[in-house]
């Protein structure tokens, strides 16, 4: 294999596994995140993000301790750490979903 086509491969591998990497991220999901002081923020996740993710965000943004928070979409459902975005009910990319965060007492 020449050098060209050595290149070409490898630019090639590199597109495909771009692609799949969005696939796995999903597409962008608008969420307004109500903190406890009861301001509202608009963020935007990928639907492949974790909800210990989204946590993590909260708590470089607004210093509310990741081990403090929950996060419940205005239906009342708790997002649970583990999960991705695209699991929890009511979280959708067509749609801004509220979450509100509170902070518990752990």
């Amino acid at each position: 294999m020449d050098l060209g086509q050595l290149e070409a491969t490898k630019a090639a591998w590199g597109d495909e596994r771009a692609k799949e990497i969005a696939q796995e991220e999903g597409q962008d999901c608008s969420i307004v995140l109500q903190l406890p002081d009861g301001t509202q923020h608009p963020h935007t996740f990928k639907m492949g993000a974790t909800v210990a993710y989204v946590k993590l965000q909260v708590e470089q943004a607004y210093s509310i301790p990741m081990g403090k928070q929950k996060l419940t979409t205005s239906q009342g459902k708790t997002l649970i750490d583990p999960l991705s975005l695209a699991d929890c009910p009511g979280i959708t990319p067509d749609a801004a979903c509220l979450v509100v965060v509170s902070e518990t007492g752990e």
